[in-house]
């Protein structure tokens, strides 16, 4: 077997240097963002190696196929090709590689929407709704619960053990399984059949995981039936950035590392070589205020320049935006002018919580002539489902009463009104529906169309804004909400979360026509952004803060840094709390010289709060300044 030769001016720090030369035995490495993890990783397989370990024994599983990918070339590239029987995976492929069974057949996520759209063929879904059931599908497999241990804000919560058991019997009469399925049946495998256990752990006797923090109880589960006498694991993470609680993922598994296994080692990589000193302080002093987490004094390795972070308030997101997009277009033009090759657009990155905030920015950015990358699903604000109710009351009334706006806005709430009723008319005029029930002598049925149509015109002397309040509260629309998803309490929080920004967002309106013709130019922009792949290498790149996770920029922007935003209405427990609190986190230290926070402070009339992540660094929007803050 050919050996690599000792690097005895390997460059590293001590704590990285202890890590590196971990032997035998557990181990748990927490390294803090840009401690140079990657790094760790792939100098202990050669350091390994030149122990003597057969290289073909030795796994690295990551939790993406590209970050395998990534890491395996990276390691070839520092041996190589010395080494190419070194073993790099995810946990899914792992799994599949030992069920070697060539019946199983991996389900396609469209699939699962239509499997579940079938077993709720005649209920009042939407495909938000699925999203949901199929997320808490997943998170119960993974974390290795019952139907009955279900979270109390799943849609139809009463019925969700028989609609998961429906949905499991269809799966196996269609020999199909899910990614979840593949962790569960590998375990089951393992504990069925000793030979094939003992013939694995004599394979893999020395197993690494990247981002140990996102491992779930079920991988946790299989992992320590791989596991051979010497027990050789070896997990890199930071509980820090633990940020998929939604898959199920479970921070408690990297902190309580020691109770599983009694003699681990436990390293911390305490040196930060990516952020500027005053960006790490600033993202140090609001994470700090998690409880449940390792105490870490994370030092910056980069000397010289201190770095710059800002704090901006803003009157409304379109004044928030636009600064924004005037620096970028100032360091375009001052780039051009001074002909700078060392930065470009393509180290700044916009942050966002959530697509449709991404979306809405991609969108500006390509109407304003910047070069942008945006990578993830185009998601408009005014195409969710109660922002779509909103504006079919409004066009109903104000274009024509087409038949296609009265049929989605007739029975929210709910009137009982009939399609049969709309029969072979294209514009639902009030006398025809009359006509109709009167036919029937339904006198009940007459008095409320009467009553809808008298709504509806009183409405239309309403500006946007107020025609939006009039329907939520006169006309019960969001008593209609809360009580179709009283057994739901996300999906209504999600909704009334939607309607609060739409009836904000019409305060810009002056009537209707005003707000069609935004929503006209939306979509037209919307229509570009999904038939052009808005994917400039050389542009900004615009991201949500679950995307930015193992990425760095020179320059990050972070905005509507709101209560209610950041962290989201959603986020109720302080699990949940101390979640979003460490996506912040994670979003500040992909900064590495500059970073710009804003929020929006609204109006006297709708004022608005500054999230409380930042009260820990609040004195920067006061004045602009955090060196006497947090620079000693």
């Amino acid at each position: 077997m050919q050996n690599l030769k000792p690097d005895m001016n390997l460059h590293c720090n001590p704590a990285q240097k202890r890590a590196i030369m971990h032997d035998k035995g557990p181990a748990c490495v927490i390294a803090g963002p840009g401690s140079g993890k990657t790094f760790v990783i792939i100098q202990r397989i050669i350091s390994l190696t030149r122990m003597g370990v057969n290289p073909g024994s030795i796994l690295t599983i990551t939790f993406t196929k590209a970050a395998a990918i990534e890491m395996q070339q990276r390691f070839i590239k520092e041996t190589n090709s010395v080494y190419p029987e070194v073993l790099f995976g995810t946990f899914h492929s792992i799994f599949y590689h030992i069920l070697n069974s060539d019946k199983l057949t991996i389900i396609k996520e469209t699939d699962k929407y239509k499997v579940l759209s079938h077993i709720l063929h005649g209920r009042d879904y939407d495909s938000e709704m699925i999203r949901l059931m199929l997320s808490e599908i997943s998170r119960l497999k993974n974390s290795g619960l019952c139907p009955e241990e279900r979270d109390k804000a799943v849609p139809f919560y009463e019925d969700f053990p028989k609609i998961y058991e429906e949905y499991l019997i269809i799966l196996k009469e269609q020999g199909l399984i899910d990614f979840d399925d593949m962790v569960l049946l590998c375990r089951d495998y393992l504990l069925r059949r000793d030979d094939v256990r003992k013939k694995w752990q004599e394979r893999l006797a020395y197993i690494q995981i990247d981002e140990y923090q996102d491992i779930n109880m079920m991988q946790f589960e299989v992992i320590k039936l791989l596991l051979g006498k010497d027990r050789n694991l070896f997990v890199v993470g930071d509980d820090d950035q633990s940020i998929y609680g939604f898959r199920g993922s479970d921070p408690e598994l990297m902190l309580g590392f020691k109770d599983h296994f009694e003699d681990a080692k436990e390293i911390i990589l305490d040196t930060n070589y990516r952020c500027a000193p005053k960006i790490l302080e600033a993202s140090k002093s609001i994470i700090d205020e998690n409880k449940i987490r390792f105490k870490k004094d994370i030092k910056a390795g980069k000397k010289g320049d201190l770095g710059i972070i800002t704090g901006k308030s803003f009157s409304d997101k379109k004044e928030q935006y636009k600064s924004i997009i005037k620096e970028i277009k100032s360091f375009e033009a001052n780039a051009k002018m001074a002909s700078k090759e060392d930065v470009t657009l393509s180290d700044f990155s916009i942050i966002v919580r959530t697509n449709v905030e991404a979306t809405a920015f991609a969108g500006m950015l390509g109407e304003a002539g910047i070069p942008c990358s945006y990578k993830e699903k185009v998601v408009a604000f005014h195409e969710k489902a109660a922002v779509k109710d909103m504006i079919s009351y409004l066009s109903f009334i104000h274009d024509g009463q087409k038949r296609s706006d009265f049929l989605r806005i007739m029975n929210k709430p709910v009137r009982y009104i009939s399609r049969a009723a709309l029969e072979g008319k294209e514009k639902i005029e009030e006398k025809d529906l009359l006509l109709f029930y009167a036919r029937q002598s339904k006198i009940n049925m007459t008095t409320t169309v009467q009553k809808l149509f008298r709504d509806l015109k009183l409405m239309s002397k309403l500006s946007p804004k107020g025609a939006v309040h009039f329907i939520r509260g006169f006309m019960g629309y969001d008593k209609y909400l809360k009580d179709k998803f009283c057994a739901s309490a996300k999906v209504l929080e999600g909704h009334m979360s939607d309607l609060d920004e739409f009836e904000k967002l019409c305060e810009n309106f002056r009537d209707y026509q005003d707000l069609k013709e935004y929503i006209e130019e939306l979509d037209k922009t919307l229509e570009v952004m999904r038939n052009v792949k808005v994917c400039d290498k050389k542009g900004v790149r615009v991201m949500t803060m679950h995307a930015s996770k193992g990425l760095e920029f020179k320059r990050v922007y972070l905005p509507d840094l709101n209560e209610g935003i950041v962290p989201s209405r959603k986020s109720i427990t302080s699990s949940e709390i101390e979640e979003e609190r460490r996506m912040l986190y994670v979003a500040m230290t992909r900064a590495k010289e500059e970073l710009h926070l804003s929020y929006v402070k609204g109006s006297k009339e709708n004022p608005m709060r500054m999230s409380g992540f930042l009260r820990p660094i609040r004195d920067l929007f006061r004045d602009g300044n955090i060196d006497d803050i947090l620079i000693k």
